[in-house]
């Protein structure tokens, strides 16, 4: 053993610990950054040197690595969890408000107001002629009209706040995986084939890839340093190549429009299930659904309701009536689904009665609705114009679509009654409510105009109530279109449902929230920076820095001393 080897073993000991001591100075810089991943340096010995048969005496040491301290399949797990508890979050926020819509807790909600508008036709029932009665029930209904455009409008509102935010989080999604396709070719050409891992880059990845897991629910795949990233079994960043996330805007069958996630490279649908992006999506369903939930609750209070007020009469008769209906083709028969007229009557006949006002004398003819579907003889509008212009004393025809009735002089008035066909509910004639639906929900105008034509009897008589009491048990009555749900039921399972979904959504926040916590603990343990062990470590490589350089010292007085002796 000579003294260069032992200088030698000086210098390299102090150059290592030089390098450990910088590692450990960069993991107590980054102790505040989550997203660092603490690194160690691994040290091994130098070859030893034989100096005589058999004999061998230490080379010193060598900085062999500096790694990472990372568990690869826990940040994939940690990834999923982040893409569980960030779609789970973002469903509980938006349930939160769907929920808000309905203003269940109030006094003002829909349900009180249906309550309100049924107990007024029980009112009116005890007093058919009352015209401040006939009042209330007007106010009442245009209120739960109001109410119905108002939830309507606000679930619509929903759905563009959520088309907008699915807009902006995909274009934040395209960011963040463009950041990984070039962090992989930045990382390929800093560790260029040696061996070497370059931490930092790494971590900037590692980071990007979270952000990117908050976003969408992706998988990773490792090979040669470059992760390809996978959404579903597609690609969505392969080697320094990014596949784009991006929005196509499609119509759902009611005519809503819906932000598609899809890949830029191909405009292929993009199957996101999780993360903030896999949860809007998801929510654009729920919302959509709740929406036509409404529209169908609204739709069947419609018909139901005109299908009874139809066939009632006021306390004076029509002089004239349009439908507030129509139908595309009037020379289809009116259950046809291209007629494409929104309520659907049914095979059976109604009653028109014409009165002279002057004697008092009624005429009622039967009108019989066909719509058996044989022998090509279904009624349809243009047909039904007919029978009806062919009754005396009144016309009828068809314009845009719609059906028109009017009385021939001014000394007839003309009412309906016993319609088992439901056609005139259908056609909006002589209709409580106008509209097919809760966007377009309205009281008739014609009957708020003149409360005396709200029809509230039954016989003609206008002290009868038969049709006031009908009206009134709607509320509770069961609806073939409704899966035999009454118009209260269906309501309150609407409500029932949303409540008890965003209660699920709350439970399922909070249990991946744990999970999440869980292993962020893990990875913390793992990867996160301690300042007490870094304290620890820097004393130990500090201690041993000071000893190699006191050997250094000591090797340097050993050869002076040679060199005196040569002198």
């Amino acid at each position: 053993m000579s003294l260069i080897g032992a200088l030698n073993i000086g210098k390299s000991a102090l150059a290592v610990q030089q390098a450990a001591i910088q590692t450990t100075g960069n993991n107590i810089a980054n102790a505040g950054n989550v997203d660092y991943t603490r690194q160690t340096t691994k040290l091994s010995p130098n070859r030893d040197q034989e100096i005589r048969p058999g004999q061998f005496v230490g080379g010193g040491v060598n900085l062999t690595d500096v790694q990472r301290q990372i568990d690869e399949a826990l940040m994939t797990r940690l990834r999923a969890a982040n893409s569980d508890a960030e779609s789970a979050d973002v469903t509980q926020q938006w349930l939160s408000r769907v929920e808000a819509v309905f203003n269940e807790l109030s006094d003002q909600d829909l349900s009180t107001r249906l309550s309100t508008f049924f107990n007024s036709w029980s009112s009116l029932a005890n007093k058919p002629q009352d015209v401040g009665l006939r009042q209330v029930v007007l106010q009442n209904g245009t209120a739960v009209a109001d109410e119905l455009k108002g939830i309507r409008g606000q679930i619509g509102d929903l759905q563009l706040d959520v088309n907008n935010r699915v807009t902006a989080l995909a274009a934040d999604a395209d960011q963040l995986a463009k950041q990984v396709a070039d962090l992989n070719g930045q990382i390929v050409i800093a560790e260029g084939g040696t061996g070497g891992v370059a931490n930092g880059l790494r971590d900037q990845r590692d980071a990007v890839l979270k952000q990117l897991s908050q976003l969408v629910d992706v998988k990773t795949v490792e090979k040669d340093g470059v992760v390809n990233v996978f959404v579903g079994s597609e690609p969505l960043v392969q080697g320094t190549t990014n596949l784009g996330v991006g929005v196509r805007k499609d119509q759902s069958d009611d005519g809503t429009v819906v932000n598609t996630l899809i890949f830029k490279s191909n405009n292929g649908n993009m199957k996101a299930t999780g993360g903030q992006l896999g949860a809007l999506a998801a929510m654009q369903t729920q919302i959509d659904g709740v929406g036509n939930n409404i529209d169908t609750l609204a739709n069947n209070l419609i018909f139901e309701l005109n299908k009874v007020h139809s066939a009632g009469q006021g306390l004076e008769g029509l002089s004239s009536v349009s439908g507030t209906n129509s139908v595309d083709d009037a020379t289809l028969a009116l259950n046809d689904p291209k007629a494409n007229l929104k309520f659907a009557p049914v095979n059976g006949s109604f009653v028109v009665h014409v009165k002279n006002k002057m004697t008092g004398l009624t005429t009622s003819t039967l009108v019989q609705v066909n719509l058996d579907g044989l022998n090509g003889d279904d009624t349809t509008l243009n047909s039904l114009a007919t029978d009806l212009d062919n009754i005396a004393n009144v016309s009828a025809s068809v314009s845009g679509g719609k059906l028109v009735m009017n009385a021939d002089s001014s000394d007839v008035e003309f009412s309906f009654s016993q319609d088992s066909s439901g056609v005139l509910g259908a056609l909006g004639v002589n209709s409580f409510f106008t509209g097919t639906k809760a966007s377009d929900i309205a009281v008739n105008t014609k009957i708020a105009d003149n409360p005396n034509l709200l029809a509230a009897a039954k016989n003609g008589e206008k002290g009868d109530n038969q049709t006031a009491l009908a009206i009134a048990g709607l509320e509770s009555q069961a609806v073939a279109g409704l899966s035999g749900q009454s118009i209260k039921d269906n309501y309150q399972s609407i409500v029932n449902t949303v409540a008890a979904t965003s209660a699920t959504a709350k439970n399922t926040a909070e249990a991946t929230r744990v999970v999440k916590d869980t292993l962020e603990s893990q990875r913390e343990a793992l990867s996160g920076v301690s300042l007490d062990e870094e304290a620890v470590n820097l004393m130990k490589q500090q201690r041993a820095f000071q000893g190699a350089a006191r050997l250094i010292t000591a090797v340097n007085e050993m050869m002076e001393q040679v060199m005196n002796l040569v002198r």
